[in-house]
């Protein structure tokens, strides 16, 4: 009956489904980034800040949106009837068909897909990782073990990780050091994920390739050999999802191998894995995080990624192993349903 009256809508009166998208949209963006001035509001909604102006002034006439020196705000009752104007947002805009037709291409996996293209607006990822960051306590309990890799989209998920009552959650880098960044070192975020959940967090002292041999002498230091432990007995998985060719640069894997891995078919890397487009493992170039795949069968996996060009990269990891959920943008979303199947 809901999806007949959007349909309805849209028919009857697509001008006015616009506006009322429009509407809808601004009124979200507010309750996102309140308080949060026009300009600001307009740059992140990638419209003009005169487009912005007066869809605001509308709602602040309607009581919905309140001003002061430090921006707009949303009153008591726009917070009332904001979940139903993202609902009306969202299927307007096709986005729940998105994620019901991604879903029933990895067999039932959870998928929530953002609207936009981080390949063509870099504020699009934010909101990527806001929305994970809204559902990662859902799949936390109290004495989980939480592991996380590192990469900008995870870090954007550690950012807007919103505050709440404390979990007695443990987080541990799934992976070791990686080049030299260390906003996005997986150690990073893993404190800061751990910090804004309340819980406790271990260290990965390590460089990301190491070989086994060098592993098992690292692995004679307590503080190393617990870690790892922990790392080895999570219950929920976060990770970020790359491009094969780009990673294998990232992580500067030796020439004669990134020509190898490509050689055989890798277009995806997750958690320190080289996937071909079926999903099956070519390689594993983390010696610290090659294991990852083995975890209980238990283990909640959550994968964030976003951008068209991460398509084929995403499908591929999503096809690895079931996943309990997939944050994703309107760009590769619709990207990977024009892919053909494997």
């Amino acid at each position: 009956m809901q999806d007949n009256y959007f349909t309805l809508i849209e028919r009857l009166a697509p001008d006015l489904a616009q506006e009322i998208e429009r509407r809808a949209l601004v009124l979200e963006r507010i309750g996102a980034l309140q308080p949060v001035g026009r300009r600001q509001l307009a740059a992140r909604l990638n419209l003009p800040e005169r487009e912005v102006r007066t869809v605001a002034t509308l709602l602040k006439e309607h009581g919905l949106v309140s001003l002061d020196a430090a921006g707009m705000s949303l009153t008591q009752a726009a917070s009332d009837i904001l979940p139903m104007a993202r609902l009306f947002s969202r299927e307007l805009r096709g986005l729940t068909k998105l994620e019901t037709a991604l879903s029933a291409r990895w067999n039932g996996a959870k998928v929530c897909v953002v609207p936009g293209d981080t390949d063509e607006d870099e504020h699009v990822l934010h909101e990527v990782g806001r929305s994970a960051a809204t559902r990662l306590r859902s799949f936390l309990q109290s004495g989980f073990t939480l592991a996380v890799t590192g990469g900008t989209t995870i870090g954007q998920v550690a950012a807007t990780l919103p505050g709440g009552t404390p979990m007695n959650v443990m987080v541990v880098p799934a992976r070791g050091g990686i080049g030299r960044s260390l906003e996005t070192q997986a150690n990073t975020i893993a404190c800061e994920i751990a910090r804004r959940l309340g819980g406790h967090h271990r260290m990965m002292h390590l460089p990301d390739l190491l070989d086994e041999q060098a592993l098992n002498e690292m692995r004679k230091l307590k503080e190393i050999d617990e870690t790892l432990a922990l790392l080895e007995r999570a219950d929920v998985v976060l990770h970020g999802i790359g491009r094969a060719d780009e990673m294998a640069r990232k992580r500067q894997l030796p020439p004669a191998v990134e020509a190898e891995v490509l050689k055989r078919g890798a277009v995806s890397e997750a958690y320190g894995c080289y996937f071909d487009r079926k999903g099956k493992m070519v390689c594993s170039a983390s010696t610290v995080a090659h294991d990852l795949g083995k975890l209980k069968p238990g283990c909640a996996w959550i994968a964030v990624a976003a951008g068209s060009g991460k398509a084929e990269a995403i499908d591929a990891a999503m096809r690895a192993k079931p996943h309990g959920l997939l944050v994703t943008d309107e760009g590769a979303a619709k990207k990977i349903l024009t892919l053909p199947e494997p």
